[in-house]
């Protein structure tokens, strides 16, 4: 038994109130503190602190929690730390055993409201240590409950919970558990940012692009969904952030753990991918994605401050190199440049290939506009495209990275774990066989119309658009050393078509010819 007083003094008495959760049941924080004051004011004890922790778990050791630190930093002052409850202080028998020793060092002692705790003996202490003991198997066995709970989700591709990547949202299904589905609004956005990087746009210019047409962020879209007011300054589209979620197979409709460099797509038996939703985008453009990320050696940066229209379009004759946008400003006005290497660097000029060319951005830009709709803007459009085949190779790529994944993780396994995934490498290796015994016909390039005339796609293309429709058309635009000085002379400007191999330019001709004949037939044209 806690003597009531000490030295004719009431004992000094710590609350001590600990949740999980906090919740209205009837181990909520305030219940536990009436209690535990009841109990106080029974026995004559003067509560001199009460101290809570909400929504921390009975296996953190209490010095590590910022309530009882609280208790400890006022121990000197305090006889009996009380809880309505042992497991209250710790579930875990190590941490207890350690609190206690810490507590006796001070001449304090713990007090429960049921009347389980008896420390002023040694069979009272080991009658506490059992209960705690049987605390920490108690959760231990919630928490195996949870995890086999979660693996059964996980292999049923329901949702675990949590907020839905963007591009989808959680949906109850017939089961009454969780999936995701595809998000209209967002997917559409999505899909848009993702069709015209594989169209050549780069990612910083889409977050740019992004941030200046008012389009939500993912945070924003996702408060406006649940109806919070957006007020003050709204959140931007980040590279990092669009870039982490491209390179997620979330958008093929897969599971996956894990963040940056440890993402994972989580694995059926056999092997396969767990599904948990819908696909936001297919295969193919899926690994047309990838390929074109990869491709521009993507790394995370700001995006740039201007796209560049002539990039690669462009060019000097004397130096045989392209030029390059330079942003410039003077008295207040704008004068941006497309300069040469010569113009830039002084050792080029000094080897006397070029005196350096530099001419005023926003008139050459003009001037190959000016161009290009005189001479093409009423022909019909057409992109070339990759149609026909039966080319297993981007399945069997896909199906060899499963294999190199699961091989990676296997030496750090033991046990079930290691079988499980035995299983899965010896499944994903026959689909690999199969789909290496496939016969293989190769798919052609065709150029096919768009139904939209030059001029129509040239007026519905932002900068990056118009650059790569230029590239397309492979239209150049040589610029010659200036003769005026500063004035704007369009006599320097040559602009044509230019191919490096003439018998690429013919049967490029040819193809394009052929694709419009077929069209205008396949409209009723009259030949």
């Amino acid at each position: 038994m806690i003597p009531a007083q000490q030295n004719g003094n009431p004992l000094r008495a710590a609350i001590y109130c600990r949740l999980s959760r906090d919740d209205d049941a009837s181990t909520s924080i305030a219940t536990q503190e009436a209690d535990a004051r009841a109990w106080c004011n029974l026995r004559g004890y003067e509560v001199v602190l009460v101290a809570h922790d909400i929504g921390v778990s009975g296996s953190i050791r209490p010095e590590e929690r910022e309530g009882f630190g609280k208790i400890l930093a006022a121990i000197h002052g305090i006889d009996v730390v009380v809880a309505r409850s042992v497991d209250r202080f710790s579930r875990v028998t190590g941490h207890f055993a350690a609190l206690v020793e810490t507590l006796d060092t001070f001449s304090t002692t713990l007090a429960d409201v049921q009347g389980q705790a008896d420390l002023t003996s040694p069979y009272g202490r080991f009658v506490v240590t059992l209960m705690v003991a049987f605390a920490q198997l108690e959760r231990e066995t919630i928490q195996q409950r949870i995890l086999r709970s979660r693996v059964e989700l996980r292999a049923g591709g329901k949702w675990l919970g949590g907020a839905a990547p963007y591009g989808f949202k959680v949906v109850p299904d017939s089961e009454g558990n969780k999936r995701l589905d595809i998000d209209k609004p967002a997917a559409a956005v999505l899909r848009n940012v993702i069709q015209r990087i594989n169209e050549g746009h780069t990612l910083s210019a889409e977050v740019e692009r992004l941030n200046n047409s008012g389009e939500l962020s993912p945070g924003d879209y996702r408060k406006a969904q649940r109806g919070e007011e957006l007020t003050g300054e709204r959140a931007k589209w980040t590279y990092s952030a669009l870039y982490q979620h491209l390179r997620s197979e979330v958008l093929r409709g897969y599971r996956v753990q894990g963040k940056r460099a440890e993402r994972r797509v989580v694995r059926n038996p056999d092997g396969s991918p767990v599904k948990v939703g819908p696909a936001l985008i297919d295969d193919d453009e899926w690994r047309t994605l990838q390929a074109t990320l990869d491709a521009n050696g993507v790394e995370t940066r700001r995006p740039r401050r201007k796209a560049t229209m002539l990039l690669h379009v462009a060019w000097c004759p004397l130096c045989n190199e392209g030029l390059y946008y330079n942003s410039r400003e003077y008295k207040g006005k704008r004068m941006d440049l497309y300069t040469c290497g010569a113009a830039r660097y002084k050792r080029q000029r000094d080897e006397g290939k070029c005196p350096g060319i530099s001419v005023n951005a926003e008139k050459l830009e003009a001037e190959v506009e000016t161009w290009l709709l005189r001479t093409f803007g009423k022909m019909p459009y057409t992109e070339r495209v990759l149609v026909g085949g039966n080319d297993m190779s981007a399945a069997i790529e896909e199906l060899q990275s499963d294999i190199a994944e699961l091989a990676a993780v296997l030496p750090g396994l033991r046990g079930a774990a290691q079988t499980a995934v035995l299983g899965q490498l010896e499944a994903r290796q026959e689909a690999l066989e199969d789909a290496q015994a496939e016969p293989v016909t190769e798919p052609e390039w065709k150029w096919v119309p768009t139904g939209e005339t030059v001029a129509q796609r040239w007026a519905n293309a932002d900068t990056a658009g118009k650059r790569l429709l230029l590239l397309s058309m492979h239209v150049r635009a040589n610029v010659a050393p200036t003769t005026k000085g500063r004035k704007w002379d369009p006599e320097r400007v040559s602009v044509g078509v230019h191919f490096d191999d003439p018998a690429e330019a013919e049967l490029e001709g040819i193809a394009r010819s052929e694709a419009l004949v077929a069209e205008e037939r396949r409209a009723g044209a009259t030949y």
